[in-house]
């Protein structure tokens, strides 16, 4: 299929972006009569740039990775458990939901629900949530729904939104775009659900840590080529008499806490930039990341992995107006996220950025048995004020 034009993307809230229903047991299939996400990368979004390309290292085999990856996780649920010990302790989600993709039909994403106190009577008596969809970190190889937690008590209590966890497929059993697409179907299904799960699909957002707060730019790139795509046109099309099943999802905001936005630029050139390359991750953690969900190295130059090679027009279209970054001061990747943050201003963004100062990357998650980080508080909660703005200004 011919990747679309950069020069026709329009607006997420100008077209619809799903044309189907789907049941919400807990475990469903879809009956969508949208038509499967296209696993083409358009490159025509893509702005001009020479950039470097150093040799890559060697890449581990595919059973290495996938046995590396295991060991990882493992010692990441040690972590995390430790880091649930301070008080309060994160909830535990409210409840889960399943249903299938329409790439892969036989494979499932979990979505984990946290939901204010009365959510269940009120929804009953027909109030409609805004809700905040939430991409977790660990490098699209790591890391589960409930990794943010306490992120989500932040939101219940400060904003009173439904927060919805991504269970996204992980890599590298499922490389790139796997996570990007699993993203765009979770905001599809929610939205095609919003009456049954008591939310407003005009009024969603999303945030996302580290490797998930590059999937909250990737993934409204991904629904601007999938609601251009010759196919998505055909089926919108034969619905043009029945525009009740059209479902209009509209992201008024993105949260997006140290992201990684240019994945052509290697491990070696980012920790250089870094003021203390002591603080940043490890080579053999990033390397995992990095061999894990790429299969090759053109992949990288894709805006779906690196949203700072879109084109001007594509992010103007793709996202949101109110976008806020929070970067931190000791992380590899602290440049490209002022360099991203200052080329979103000049696209005439409302951009809140933060930097917060002398923290490592993922300073929110280092596992402490005594006490959560006090910078932790202030900035989500400077993070809940911006979704309180951005879901008011689209009441």
């Amino acid at each position: 299929m011919t990747p679309p034009d950069a020069n026709l993307l329009a607006p997420p809230s100008a077209l619809p972006l799903s044309i189907s229903r789907v049941s919400t047991n807990s475990s469903t299939r879809s009956r969508s009569r949208s038509p499967a996400l296209s696993r083409t990368h358009s490159s025509s979004s893509v702005v001009d740039a020479d950039h470097p390309k150093p040799h890559p290292p060697p890449r581990s085999s595919p059973l290495s990775l996938t046995s590396q990856a295991k060991v990882w996780r493992s010692l990441e649920q040690v972590g995390t458990w430790i880091g649930s010990w301070p008080s309060p302790a994160p909830p535990e989600p409210s409840f889960l939901r399943h249903f299938f993709t329409s790439e892969t039909p036989s494979a499932t994403i979990e979505l984990a629900f946290y939901v204010p106190p009365q959510y269940k009577k009120n929804i009953q008596r027909g109030r409609r949530y805004p809700v905040v969809v939430n991409l977790h970190g660990g490098g699209f190889t790591l890391g589960t729904a409930k990794d943010d937690a306490r992120w989500a008590a932040f939101v219940l209590k400060e904003v009173d939104a439904v927060v919805v966890s991504v269970e996204y497929r992980l890599a590298p059993e499922n490389p790139f775009p796997t996570a990007v697409e699993d993203g765009v179907e979770a905001v599809l299904h929610l939205a095609d659900n919003a009456e049954e799960y008591g939310i407003d699909p005009k009024k969603m957002a999303l945030s996302g840590f580290s490797a998930g707060a590059n999937l909250c730019f990737a993934i409204p790139l991904k629904m601007q080529e999938h609601i251009h795509s010759s196919e998505y046109q055909a089926a919108a099309k034969a619905l043009d008499n029945d525009m009740t099943d059209f479902i209009l999802p509209e992201i008024v905001s993105i949260i997006s806490w140290y992201p990684p936005l240019d994945m052509r630029i290697s491990r070696a050139e980012r920790r250089a930039t870094s003021v203390r390359p002591d603080k940043t991750l490890p080579p053999i953690l990033t390397g995992l990341f990095d061999q894990s969900y790429f299969h090759d190295e053109q992949s990288k130059a894709s805006p779906l992995a690196s949203p700072s090679v879109a084109s001007d027009e594509a992010l103007q279209t793709a996202l949101p107006n109110d976008i806020a970054l929070f970067l931190c001061e000791w992380d590899m990747l602290m440049k490209e996220g002022l360099a991203f943050s200052a080329r979103l201003k000049k696209l005439g963004k409302n951009v809140h950025e933060v930097l917060i100062e002398r923290k490592p990357h993922a300073f929110d998650k280092c596992p402490n048995p005594f006490h959560v980080d006090p910078k932790v508080a202030l900035h989500y909660g400077q993070a809940c004020e911006l979704l309180r703005d951005a879901f008011k200004a689209g009441t």
